[in-house]
């Protein structure tokens, strides 16, 4: 494994950005921030990862680079960086650029919601005017940031993952809102929500039906049938062309994912 000494960790710093680079093909598997040896603890977090068990993807590449008698590269992309949200930033910027489903960097890094978008979801984000006061009843549910996860929602079926990102399908967004809550059926009943509307950063992003079919699972939590809505007079209520602003219903810190509204 490559050694560094100490006082080369003191002429990159205070804090400097690096990747691990795989040698077989050259490409970029990993993206880090750093101070002092930090650049090097991944090699040795490997070396101590006993075989035989599951470890996490990064670690699971190195050990197969290793197989072959070869050492990931580490290579420095910028160093003598002073300020540590400089350093978050330079990080994060060559995330967005070399594409999180590239890297085995888990999630997407620091300032997300500042990171790179389209400029599509930039105008939905910044432009949504607020949603109409009088929109009818229904269940908003907050989508956070995409992650893959292969989850059954019925018998034989599976969704892929569950949140939000740019340019996700009906169906993706349909069972990332259907699926799994700590709410149920009578509660919806009651409040007479029909509808669910996925939220996303604070703006409305889609529509759906409620369907009759509920399932629950052994944890308590319920999975609903959904049919999406892309127009009519509920549509425009709730999100039209651009998505509707409901920042109002959901603090920025709150953890819950459900809100009904009125």
């Amino acid at each position: 494994m490559v050694d560094m000494p100490p006082e080369v960790g003191a002429a990159i710093g205070p804090y400097y950005v690096y990747a691990l680079i795989d040698p077989r093909d050259e490409t970029i598997f990993y993206v880090g921030k750093g101070t002092g040896q930090r650049l090097l603890a991944h090699g040795w977090e490997a070396h101590m990862a006993a075989d035989g068990r599951r470890h996490s993807e990064k670690i699971e590449r190195i050990k197969a680079i290793r197989k072959t008698g070869l050492e990931p590269r580490i290579d420095v992309m910028r160093h003598g960086i002073v300020d540590e949200d400089d350093a978050f930033m330079v990080e994060a910027v060559l995330i967005d650029c070399l594409g999180i489903d590239n890297l085995t960097n888990k999630p997407r890094g620091h300032g997300v919601e500042k990171g790179r978008h389209t400029l599509d979801e930039l105008v939905r984000r910044y432009g949504a005017p607020r949603f109409q006061i009088d929109a009818p009843p229904a269940l908003l549910v907050r989508l956070r940031y995409w992650q893959d996860e292969k989850v059954e929602i019925e018998p034989g079926y599976y969704r892929s993952g569950y949140g939000y990102r740019d340019g996700m399908t009906g169906v993706e967004m349909g069972d990332s809102v259907r699926a799994w809550w700590r709410i149920s059926p009578g509660s919806v009943k009651a409040r007479r929500a029909d509808y669910a509307v996925a939220v996303h950063e604070g703006i409305t992003r889609g529509l759906f039906k409620i369907g009759d079919n509920w399932i629950q699972r052994d944890d308590g939590r319920w999975a609903f049938d959904v049919e999406q809505v892309a127009g009519g007079e509920v549509f425009d209520s709730w999100v039209g062309p651009l998505g509707r602003s409901v920042r109002d219903h959901f603090s920025k810190y709150s953890q819950t994912p459900i809100r009904y509204y009125p």
